[in-house]
């Protein structure tokens, strides 16, 4: 009976945390909160990136599409199509026959555009159900500069949100393509954290283990601290 029980558990959970759709980058398929990198080189008036989808369910659905701008540069601006063109943050109700899949090139297609200096930037784009907004999928897309980071870049776009952070804490990052690592240190100068890092993104790291007090965080690139800023752990 309790193997039962903790089977019924067990699919209630999964059942609760199914995702009805699937995102697409081209025809390659995307998981949650995966991130695209996207360059951009300021030659363009336009940078466009194009996202399937498809209704992972037996049934029709109706969803929307939300936009969230992360970071950006001083004259970035950032809009959206998907049947119709939004400069806002969020698109009208959509709907999916059951099973249907839209390709990056059909017109009904999510159809990203940037457009602004060649400065980094990071855009969130969610897919939810108008009747259950928990049942979602997101992705990021990372707008990089390539291996070419300035120091001013890493300065600007570097942060810690909570900050101070108690259980976790967000950081934003920019880094140069290669030999890069996103680093936690206490003010003794001891590492407490090292992560590879590049491009353009966003770590969510734990810090219930941290000894309450002040650290140091920062890109380290080819063995150099690019920038630091100060996290406060309680």
């Amino acid at each position: 009976m309790k193997r039962i029980f903790t089977f019924l558990l067990v699919m209630a959970a999964v059942a609760v945390n199914a995702q009805s759709i699937k995102l697409f980058y081209g025809e390659t398929p995307m998981n949650n909160n995966d991130t695209v990198f996207v360059p951009v080189d300021g030659h363009s008036d336009q940078t466009d990136a194009f996202f399937g989808y498809q209704n992972l369910t037996g049934s029709a659905l109706e969803f929307r599409v939300k936009k969230e701008v992360i970071f950006h540069g001083d004259e970035a601006d950032f809009s959206f199509c998907i049947g119709e063109c939004y400069t806002g943050n969020l698109s009208m109700v959509l709907n999916l026959d059951a099973n249907e899949v839209v390709s990056s090139t059909d017109g009904m297609g999510l159809h990203t555009i940037y457009m602004g200096p060649a400065e980094p930037a990071l855009v969130k784009y969610t897919f939810f159900r108008t009747d259950n907004e928990s049942d979602a999928v997101s992705f990021y897309i990372g707008y990089s500069t390539g291996t070419s980071v300035r120091e001013s870049d890493v300065m600007k776009v570097l942060r810690a949100y909570p900050n101070p952070a108690v259980s976790s804490v967000n950081i934003d990052f920019v880094a140069p393509e290669h030999n890069a690592f996103l680093v936690i240190k206490n003010l003794t100068g001891k590492e407490v954290y090292r992560t590879a890092v590049s491009n353009v993104g966003r770590k969510q790291i734990s810090v219930s283990s941290f000894s309450p007090g002040v650290y140091l965080y920062g890109i380290e690139a080819d063995g150099r601290m690019m920038c630091t800023k100060k996290l406060l752990v309680k």
